[in-house]
Order: C-alpha cells, then structure tokens, then sequence
C-alpha cells in the first residue's frame, strides 16, 4: 500500500511492506489522504485498514530483552509517546516473548516485542569498534547493543577452549529492529572461523517474517585461547533503533513444532492427513514422538513420530463414526530427549501459506480445530501387509501389498496416489485383486539421500456406479 499526504509518501516502513506516515501540519486547513496499491493492484481480498491522528507510535525500543526474575527500564523512541520510558516487570515471567505496548491517557501504542531469557545479560559499552579494544564477555551470556552510527563496529572477546562448541545468535529484526545483523568470528589473530550474514528462522513472526536478517553460529573451537566476535550492520547503517541481543552460550539444543492445518474437516469414520514440522533449535537432531494430548477417546495418530535428523512428517488422523456433527479442539504435544531429560513442547497450530508463489510460512493461528461430519458406517483404510516398514533401497525400488476395505470391491476404475510424498518417489505398477492390491515403489537416487525415513500415505479412488433402480441410475460416483 502506498499512502499519499500532498506533498508526503511512503510506500513501505522500513522492512515492512505496510507504511506509516510522520506528518507535522504546517497550517490549519484541509488536507487529503490518498491510498492505493504500490503497484496499482486491486482485488476484494485487497483489505485495510488505516488509523490517523495523534495517536501514540513506537518506532525503536531499547533493550529489546532482559533477564526473568528482574524488572526492567525500556527506553522508547518514537512519536506522540506519552512517555520514552516503560517498567516491565519480569520478575515472574517465563522465558519468552511478551507484546507490550506505551500507555497513554487517550490511546495506547503500537505493540512491541520484548523477549526473556535466563543467562546472564551485560549492555554493550561503545568504544569497542576494533579487536585491540573489544569488550571483554564471561560465557554464557547476552549482550545488550546498539549500531549506534552508521559503519559502526561492535567487537567482542572471550576465552574458549579447544573442542568447545558455542553459539553466537544476534536477535534483531526478528524483534522488529531495523538492524541488518553480520556476524564474524576470528581467533585473535584475525584469522576467520565462521560468518554468517542471514539465518533464516521458519518460526519468526508466527512464520510471516520475510526478511531473515538476523545472524546465526555454531562452531567447535580449534584451539584454546581468546576468540574475537564482531557484529555490525551488512548496509552500513545505524542509530538509535538499531538495537540487537548477542547470545554468546554453549548449544541449548531444544526445538518447537507446528502443526497444520489450523481447521481439519473429516467425515465420522474417516482418516485425514496432517503434518507437524519441528524447528529445531542449536543443533538439536533427535526423535521426536508425537501424541494427541487429553483428545476424546476414539482419536487416533498414526505415524506420530518426526525422525532424527528430519524437519517434516505426515502423519494420520483417524476420528471414530459420530451420530451427530462435532467440532473438537485438539492439541498434539511432541516429547523428546535431549541431554537425557525428557522435554515436551506443545505444537502451535499453523497454515501453509505460500509468498510470491514460491516461498512457504507456516503462519501461526489461535487453535487446532477439528470439524466431524456425520457420516453412517466405519470407512476403513487400506492396511500395508509388506511389514511394519518398507524399505527401498536408493535408486532401486520395492514391490508391495496392500489389503483393501471389502466396500472397495464395487469399485471400478480404482486408483492408488502417493499424497504429498518426496520427490523422486513415485508409485506404478498397480494391479488390484479382489481384497488385495500391489504396486511397486521406485526411489531415484538424484532426488532422495539414502537414510530418509517418514510415512507414505496413499490416497485410494474409484468410480462406483449407482444401483439401477436408483434415481439418479447411471450417474458415476468418484470416491
């Protein structure tokens, strides 16, 4: 959208594709708002909405996070603020993100992000633009900065050992900073161990981030002695907005998951596809199990387990018949061990939402809703009976046998499709008997890294024609 005050526009804000406007009227007297698409689009999906007036706005905030078990002092920028100061009190919250806003007498802010943590926090203490002047950090930690200027430098140092795998993470634009995070380790030699410019994290933004700025390490040590981390803006920009956390720590390996579709609609009786994606955190590459947590009875996952080393999985549900149409909030829960303690996260229900046509997110939504049709009779899924596992070997392929529903008999024209599976996996062959099918699986081995494991969820389709004394007698029926 672009926004036009006579002589004023804007067509975005910062990185964000919606503007915001900054006018001091210069006289009394009547002006006039103009709005239209940046590139002259129009569609009824093109929706807005737009606040004017002098209403509060924040425009950077400073720290962008701190300690729990502390109360905090947040410096705000901005304009129309009834205050550039705001005391959040986190001496009872959990580690995470909180929304916060700038109360006023009329209006509040803008929303804002603020993050908690439990390391150790320093601030950032300028004059250490170069490695003979680097400020001095004690591991774990997380350093509270600022690009104050353009070109400026902020270069760090500590002692490691070798062997010592640490993680170095600026979070900036992913806490809607401007700052366009660089992140370079040398040893103190000013020999380069490890860069990163931009780290692209799945779950920013409840997945609608598009502007994967911030910088991400993890690296092993190759020797002791003192190791120097610089951090600096990759457009050469800076100021007072210009705001950033480095975590300097060893690995906290952990993940988070998401479950989509948000809304699931499946007849009683019947089985549907879903998918949890894990986003896995400093490393972590373990099993994850999965599991519906306190469902009503008669629910049932299939498949629930996301494999080592795997971001993706497609799973099963299969709800019982019902008498009467239902809607069901669900909540799937993933367990996994990682330094030998068992730690469970709650998957947060998402879309699969898709950008210019190409790019993917997995937007994040309140609930997990599950919609039963009523429907008469149990529908049964065809059953693999090749073995718990299949297993093709790469580049070759494996043959294999599937019972079928007895109801599937009166079927014509029966067809068996892999739903969503990898590519270069492909079904052929297919030959179906009275109460048995087999079809052959081929794995191209330019397409498929051999170690791949998951499920495969075949869609089953035919033609059944009506009884001949029905109605509607001679019109075909795809089920």
């Amino acid at each position: 959208i672009e926004v036009r005050v006579t002589v004023t526009r804007k067509a975005d804000f910062r990185f964000n594709a919606d503007p915001v406007l900054h006018y001091e009227v210069p006289a009394d007297g009547e002006y006039i708002l103009e709005i239209r698409d940046a590139i002259y689009r129009g569609r009824e999906d093109f929706v807005y909405r737009i606040t004017m007036g002098e209403v509060p706005y924040v425009t950077g905030t400073f720290p962008l996070g701190g300690r729990s078990g502390a109360s905090h002092t947040i410096e705000a920028t901005g304009w129309n603020l009834p205050s550039q100061k705001l005391v959040f009190d986190a001496k009872k919250q959990e580690p995470g993100l909180s929304v916060l806003s700038v109360p006023g007498a009329r209006f509040a802010s803008n929303r804002f992000s603020f993050v908690v943590d439990v390391l150790p926090e320093v601030f950032e203490k300028e004059g250490n633009n170069s490695p003979k002047d680097a400020q001095s950090l004690k591991l774990p930690v997380i350093v509270n900065g600022r690009i104050d200027r353009p070109g400026d430098y902020d270069v760090f140092r500590f002692d490691g050992r070798a062997g010592d795998t640490i993680v170095a993470e600026v979070t900036a634009r992913r806490l809607e900073s401007p700052f366009d995070a660089a992140i370079e380790l040398t040893n103190e030699a000013g020999q380069r161990i490890a860069f990163n410019d931009d780290h692209e994290d799945a779950g920013a933004v409840g997945g609608r981030g598009t502007h994967h700025a911030d910088s991400f390490l993890m690296v092993a040590l190759p020797a002791n002695g003192r190791y120097v981390i610089r951090v600096y803006d990759v457009q050469h920009k800076g100021g007072p907005e210009y705001a950033y956390r480095l975590r300097v720590s060893a690995p906290r390996p952990d993940f988070e998951l998401r479950v989509s579709p948000s809304g699931i609609n499946v007849l009683g009786g019947g089985t549907v596809p879903v998918t949890v994606t894990a986003l896995r955190r400093d490393g972590f590459t373990g099993d994850i199990s999965l599991a519906l947590k306190n469902a009503p009875a008669g629910l049932t996952l299939s498949g629930a387990e996301i494999p080592a080393g795997q971001d993706r999985v497609r799973m099963t549900l299969t709800v019982p018949p019902v008498s009467a149409a239902s809607l069901i909030s669900l909540r799937v829960e993933g367990r996994a061990t990682i330094q030998g303690k068992t730690v469970t996260r709650l998957a947060t229900p998402a879309d699969d939402m898709t950008q210019a046509f190409a790019y993917h997110h997995l937007v994040t939504a309140s609930d997990l809703l599950l919609s039963i049709s009523q429907r008469g009779g149990t529908r049964v899924a065809s059953r693999i009976v090749s073995g718990e596992q299949v297993r093709i070997p790469s580049g070759g392929s494996m043959r294999v046998r599937a019972s079928i529903p007895p109801g599937y008999n009166a079927f014509e024209n029966l067809q068996f499709e892999l739903n969503d599976a990898p590519d270069g996996l492909t079904l052929r062959d297919l030959s179906v008997a009275m109460g048995g099918a087999q079809f052959v699986l081929e794995a191209d081995s330019t397409k498929l890294k051999p170690g791949l494991r998951g499920n495969l969820i075949v869609t089953i389709s035919g033609e059944r024609a009506p009884p001949a004394n029905a109605p509607n007698a001679g019109a075909r029926r795809r089920l």
